[in-house]
C-alpha cells in the first residue's frame, strides 16, 4: 500500500480521486519552470472566487482605495495553493493551506486577526520543541493551541469543494477572478 500525501490526508480524498498534475511531464527540458502562489476565496454558499495576487497584496498593503464589499464584515474560507509552473502554466500542486480571511466593515483587510491566527498556527505547530515536563506536570501549550488552530485559524473542505479549489489552483476550470 503506497504511503498518503499530506494533502490527500487533509482533505479526506481516497488516493485515487486525488488529481495533483494535469499534465505529465512528458517533456523533462522545460525551459519555464518555477512557482506560484494561488490565492482562492470561498464564501459562505461554497462559491469559488480567484483572487488575483495583485489585488491580495493590495489588500494586504492596505491600499485605502481596494476593498471587497462582497466580504463586509465578514470570515471568509482562504485557500492558499502552491503551484508548480511549467511554461508558465499550473501542472502541479505543491501544498494547499486552509486558512480565514477577515474583512472589516468597509471591507477591507484585516490584516491583525490574520497575523494572529498565523501565530497560532507556528504556536501549534512547534509542538513540543523545547517541552518541559517537571514531576508528573507536562507543558502542553502547543496542545492547547494545535487545538485552538484547529477550531479558529483553519478549515476543512469536502471532498466535493477541495476538488473545485484544486481545479481553480490548476485553471482547470474557470471561476469568477477578483
Amino acid at each position: 500500500m503506497r504511503k498518503l500525501t499530506r494533502l490527500e490526508l487533509e482533505v479526506n480524498l481516497p488516493p485515487s480521486e486525488v488529481i495533483m498534475s494535469r499534465r505529465p511531464y512528458a517533456n523533462a527540458r522545460a525551459k519555464h519552470m518555477g512557482t506560484s502562489i494561488r490565492h482562492i476565496l470561498v464564501d459562505e454558499n461554497d462559491e469559488v472566487f480567484h483572487l488575483r495576487n495583485n489585488l491580495f497584496q493590495r489588500l494586504w498593503d492596505q491600499t485605502p482605495s481596494v476593498m471587497l464589499p462582497q466580504f463586509v464584515g465578514r470570515r471568509v474560507r482562504w485557500a492558499e495553493a502552491a503551484v508548480q509552473l511549467q511554461d508558465r502554466k499550473p501542472v502541479r500542486i505543491l501544498r494547499v493551506v486552509f486558512c480565514y480571511l477577515y474583512f472589516d466593515r468597509q471591507g477591507r483587510l484585516n490584516q491583525e486577526r490574520v497575523m494572529k491566527d498565523s501565530v497560532l498556527m507556528m504556536e501549534a505547530g512547534l509542538g513540543n520543541i523545547a517541552a518541559k515536563r517537571t514531576g508528573s506536570v507536562i507543558d502542553a501549550l502547543s496542545r492547547f493551541a494545535a487545538r485552538r488552530r484547529d477550531h479558529e485559524a483553519t478549515w476543512k473542505p469536502s471532498p466535493a469543494l477541495a476538488r473545485q479549489i484544486y481545479d481553480a489552483a490548476l485553471d482547470a476550470k474557470e471561476f469568477k477572478r477578483l
